[in-house]
C-alpha cells in the first residue's frame, strides 16, 4: 500500500491525510530481475558525511553500524559497495585536510572533514552509481544534503538514497533540495536491496515497500513490508567492519567521543535491536507507535550468543581490541550479558563503553519484594573491563521521568548516590548524565536535578553533564513541542544541538534554562574538572592546543 499526501514535515503529518491503492510489486521485480538485473552493473558508496559542532563538543569520527550493515547485504546481493565517513576521508586523505582541519561557517559552527568538491571527486573517480547517505542526527542535516549536491553535480543520473531517523523523519529539506531521489523509511538490509533492483529496471520507486519518494510536491510514502523487520537477527548480515578506516580511526582514539588511551583500535557491536521503554525524547520513539508504516523496529530483539561470539572472533581477526557496544538496551538480560562479558575478556578484549544503560538493571529483587542494588552484576561488569559506565539519572523529579522517561527509573526504589558510591568501591568510573528543560519542568525540578547531580560527584561520580531536551523529529517531545507551540515548524535543523535550549514558551525560559545549565555545571562538578575542561577539552582542541 501506498500513501500519498501533501509533502509534509513529518512523517505523522503524512500519514494522516493517505490515499491507499496497492501493486502486487514483489511479483514485478521477480519477473523482471531474472531478465535485467546480471546485464547491468552498479556501484555503491555508503556516506557518513562530515560533520559541524559547537565549538564546546568534542569531535570524532562515526562508524556506527547501519551503513556497515547495508553494505554486507549489498554485497551479498551482488553490488560492489564502499563506505566513505567524510569526517575523515579515503586512506589517500590525511587527517590534517580532513578530520582536523577546522572551519568556522557563517551558522556559527565548525565544520571538520571533506568538503564539497572532495566529496564530489571521491564519487567520480569511484564511478558510483549509487550514493546513499546516513542521516541519523537532526544537527548534521545540512551535511547529509552537501553529500547529496556532490553526488548529483558528478551526474544527475546517480540514484541518492538517504536514510536513518533524521532523513525518515524530516522527509521536507531532503526533497526539497531536489538532489535526494529515495528515503529509506525503516531499517534498510532488505529495502536497500530492493529500491536498488527496482531503480535498475525501471519500477517507480513510489512502488516500492519501505520508501519514501516525492511526486510533483506530493510526498509518496509506500509502508514497510512487515518482512522486512527480522525478528530473528542471526539472519542479519555481518557488518563490513572492514570497509572502515581504520587506519584513521586507530590514530584519532575517540570512539563516541570517549577519548581513549594508547590508541586502541575500537569497533562498534550491537548484540540486540530495540528496547523495551517508551520514551518521549527518544528518537524513533513516534514509529515505535506506529508498527504498520514503519515495521515493528523498536521491540527488544536479541542475537544469539554464538551469534554474538562469531562477532567478536570477526571483530578480533580485525586487530581490534576494544568493542563499543551499540546496544539501546544491553544490560537487561543478565545472564547473557554475563556470558558475553566473559568471552569478551577471554578473548582479550576491552569493553569502550555502551551506548544505551537503564540504571533499573542495576537492581535485583530480593525476597519480600524490596529492590536492592544488585553488587555481584556491577562486579561482574568490572572483573570484564567494564571500567566506565556512563549511568543516565536523567532527572530527580519523579514527575518527569514518569511523563517523559517511561518511569525506568524510579527514586523509591533505587538509590541512585548509593549506587555511584557503590559503582565507585567496585572500580566502575560512573559519569553522569542529567536532563532539564522539559517545556512544563520548573525551576525548583531543575534545581532538585541540580543538587541531585551535586550530590552524585561527592558520590564519587567523575563529572555530571547536564543536557537540554531537544525535541528531535521522530520523537514524541517533538510532536508535543509542536502542539505547545514550543518549536516553529519551520526551524532550522542547524539549532537542534543539546547544547541549545531551543524550545519556547516553556514554564522556564530558554534563556533562564542556560543560565541554570551552566550554574549547574559549576555547581555539581569539582573545581578540579571545571578546570580541566575549560583548559584541555573543546576549545584548545580546536585551536590545536
Amino acid at each position: 500500500m501506498t500513501y500519498i499526501s501533501p509533502l509534509p514535515l513529518t512523517l505523522k503529518g503524512l500519514v494522516n491525510n493517505v490515499i491507499r491503492y496497492s501493486r502486487n510489486l514483489e511479483r514485478s521485480l521477480s519477473k523482471k530481475r531474472r531478465l535485467s538485473v546480471r546485464r547491468q552493473s552498479v556501484k555503491v558508496l555508503l556516506v557518513y558525511p562530515a560533520n559541524q559542532l559547537m565549538s564546546i563538543e568534542t569531535p570524532r569520527p562515526d562508524g556506527s553500524l547501519g551503513p556497515l550493515y547495508l553494505a554486507s547485504a549489498l554485497e551479498s546481493a551482488g553490488y560492489e559497495t564502499d563506505v566513505l565517513d567524510a569526517s575523515v576521508g579515503t586512506k589517500e586523505n590525511s587527517l590534517e585536510e580532513t578530520f582536523y582541519r577546522s572551519e568556522v561557517q557563517a551558522n556559527g559552527l565548525i565544520r571538520i572533514g571533506m568538503n564539497k568538491d572532495q566529496l564530489a571527486s571521491e564519487i567520480a573517480r569511484g564511478g558510483y552509481d549509487v550514493v546513499g547517505i546516513s542521516s541519523n542526527f537532526t544537527p548534521q542535516t545540512r551535511l547529509a544534503l552537501e553529500v547529496a549536491e556532490a553526488a548529483k553535480i558528478v551526474s544527475r543520473d546517480i540514484l541518492v538514497i538517504a536514510g536513518g531517523v533524521n532523513a525518515r523523519n524530516l522527509p521536507t529539506p531532503f526533497f526539497r533540495s531536489g538532489n535526494v531521489d529515495a528515503i529509506c523509511l525503516s531499517e534498510g538490509e532488505r529495502v536497500v536491496v530492493r529500491l536498488i533492483q527496482a531503480w535498475q529496471i525501471g519500477i517507480d520507486l513510489a512502488e516500492v515497500p519501505g520508501v519514501i519518494t516525492e511526486r510533483g510536491g506530493l510526498t509518496v510514502c509506500c509502508p514497510v513490508d512487515p518482512n522486512d523487520i527480522d525478528l530473528d537477527l542471526d539472519r542479519l548480515p555481518f557488518p563490513a567492519w572492514h570497509k572502515l578506516p581504520f587506519q584513521h580511526y586507530d590514530k584519532i582514539s575517540s570512539p563516541h567521543g570517549v577519548i581513549s588511551n594508547g590508541h586502541d583500535r575500537y569497533a562498534p557491536i550491537m548484540t540486540s535491536r530495540g528496547c523495551p521503554f517508551r520514551c518521549k525524547y527518544c528518537h524513533i520513539s513516534v514509529e515505535k507507535s506506529q508498527p504498520i508504516t514503519f515495521g515493528n523496529i523498536g521491540s527488544l530483539r536479541l542475537k544469539s550468543i554464538d551469534r554474538v561470539f562469531a562477532e567478536i572472533d570477526r571483530l578480533k581477526n580485525l586487530g581490534v581490541s576494544k568493542i563499543y557496544f551499540e546496544d539501546d538496551s544491553l544490560l537487561a538480560k543478565k545472564d547473557r550479558v554475563r556470558r558475553i562479558f566473559s568471552q569478551i575478556k577471554h578473548k582479550g578484549l576491552k569493553i569502550a563503553d555502551v551506548n544505551g544503560v537503564n540504571l533499573v538493571h542495576f537492581l535485583k529483587t530480593v525476597s519480600g519484594g524490596s529492590h536492592v542494588i544488585d553488587v555481584e552484576y556491577l562486579e561482574l561488569l568490572a572483573d570484564a573491563g567494564f571500567d566506565q559506565i556512563v549511568f543516565p539519572v536523567e532527572s530527580a523529579s519523579q514527575r518527569i521521568l514518569n511523563k517523559y522517561a517511561t518511569g525506568k527509573l524510579n527514586h523509591e526504589h533505587l538509590d541512585v548516590v548509593e549506587l555511584v558510591k557503590t559503582a565507585s568501591k567496585i572500580g566502575i568510573t560512573c559519569p553522569v548524565n542529567i536532563m532539564i528543560g522539559f517545556p512544563d519542568e520548573t525551576e525548583e525540578e531543575i534545581r532538585k536535578s541540580i543538587e541531585l547531580g551535586r550530590c552524585l560527584v561527592l558520590a564519587g561520580a567523575a563529572y555530571c553533564t547536564f543536557f537540554i531536551p531537544i525535541p528531535f523529529p521522530g520523537s514524541q517531545l517533538y510532536e508535543i513541542a509542536l502542539k505547545g507551540g514550543h518549536i516553529d515548524p519551520s526551524f532550522d535543523p542547524d539549532l537542534l544541538n543539546w547544547k541549545n535550549a531551543v524550545m519556547r514558551n516553556t514554564t522556564v525560559s530558554p534563556e533562564r534554562v542556560l543560565e541554570l545549565r551552566d550554574w549547574g555545571w559549576r555547581h555539581a562538578n569539582t573545581d578540579d574538572h571545571v578546570r580541566m575542561r575549560l583548559e584541555t577539552s573543546i576549545g584548545s582542541r580546536w585551536s590545536g592546543g
